[in-house]
């Protein structure tokens, strides 16, 4: 099975072509997030390279978010033109799940988190055991999400951590990745002492990990399926509601 896994979430994102588990190459994006065009050439140099046309693909794995909205939109929109050309299912996979997938945790829950800007950080939980344990939602591994995803305060993240470590929760995890300087931060004044795990910022790989699983499980989507995670809405949004 091949798989296109791509993030366009960040000026770290790029893609990754992969047969099964087995990596057939990536390119990553060049720090300026313009992914309305870069999307489409980094995706035509990885084909290029690995001898592969796009109507090989077999599923189109796209990140969700939370991140750059306009960057969101464009995967999204790709995945969905792509997969309705050829006729391929697709899979939207978080960033947040995909830094779980990418992180592989050993403790019985983790915590991914995400510098979303403006004093805030992006995060959700995700717990060991089955999905009828949790929520339900597809997650990495032996992970799946509890409750829902979440923009916070530093404040409200370290009294979350506290209220985990001492409600007789299994050990946390938090996942941050390696140039994510504010979350970084944030881990290192924390009053609980907890295990921190840092993951590549490119995570295309990850996401076409996810996609992989989701696959021999029966739980890929239909393009129209497809929906991004922003967690806090644009600044458009909220300007104008406000």
């Amino acid at each position: 099975m091949l798989i296109l896994g791509f993030d366009t979430t960040s000026p770290e994102g790029g893609v990754a072509l992969y047969r099964d588990s087995e990596s057939l190459g990536d390119v990553h994006a060049d720090g300026t997030a313009n992914y309305s065009v870069a999307l489409f050439e980094m995706t035509d140099r990885l084909l290029a390279k690995a001898c592969v046309r796009l109507e090989h693909v077999d599923v189109f794995a796209a990140a969700t978010g939370p991140g750059s909205f306009t960057g969101i939109r464009v995967g999204l929109a790709a995945a969905q033109g792509w997969a309705k050309a050829f006729g391929r299912p697709v899979l939207g996979v978080s960033v947040l799940e995909a830094m779980v997938d990418a992180a592989q945790p050993q403790s019985g829950a983790a915590l991914p988190l995400l510098d979303a800007r403006r004093g805030e950080f992006y995060g959700a939980l995700f717990r060991r055991g089955s999905a009828q344990e949790t929520t339900g939602k597809r997650s990495a591994a032996e992970f799946a999400l509890s409750g829902d995803g979440f923009a916070a305060s530093a404040a409200r993240i370290a009294s979350l951590v506290t209220e985990l470590m001492e409600g007789g929760n299994p050990a946390v995890e938090i996942i941050v990745r390696e140039r994510d300087q504010a979350a970084l931060e944030l881990v290192s004044h924390l009053a609980s002492p907890v295990k921190l795990t840092t993951v590549p910022g490119f995570l295309a790989g990850a996401i076409a990990g996810v996609a992989l699983r989701a696959a021999r499980d029966g739980q890929l989507q239909q393009p129209e399926e497809l929906d991004a995670w922003y967690i806090r809405r644009s600044d458009a949004e909220m300007n104008w509601r406000g």
